[in-house]
């Protein structure tokens, strides 16, 4: 069986605008909420969270701040802010977040203005050098 990553929220009342349609349209408008609406289904059928890096429109990356967060695109509407449940997170050998072995996430905000990017996201994989 293949296992998903797991889905969770800050809190219960972030997880009712998320997931109830009536209470996500009301509090996000129609066009977030279709966005936000396919973007979690997304991260719930992805087997890690590095999966989401096949998906362009998702562009996941981390926070500008610094903060561990990281931003998943709802389009020019708005970002998905997430977090890995795993305290510590996964880490690569050069300290960088292991997507692949991120399997967990919390969601801890809809920030209704995308935060501002560098044009060439952080890689999520450490280069694998020739032997």
């Amino acid at each position: 069986m293949r296992r998903l990553v797991e889905l969770s929220y800050l809190d219960v009342e972030l997880a009712r605008s998320c997931n109830d349609d009536a209470l996500r349209e009301r509090r996000f408008g129609a066009a977030l909420s279709a966005v936000l609406r396919r973007r979690l289904a997304e991260i719930d059928a992805a087997a890690h969270l590095a999966a989401l890096a096949c998906l362009p429109a998702a562009r996941l990356r981390p926070c500008p701040d610094g903060r561990g967060l990281l931003l998943v695109s709802l389009g020019p509407y708005a970002d998905l802010h997430l977090r890995p449940r795993a305290d510590p997170p996964p880490r690569l050998t050069d300290g960088r977040l292991d997507y692949a072995g991120v399997r967990a996430v919390i969601v801890t905000d809809v920030q209704p203005e995308p935060a501002a990017f560098s044009s060439r996201p952080a890689p999520l994989h450490a280069r694998r050098e020739a032997p």
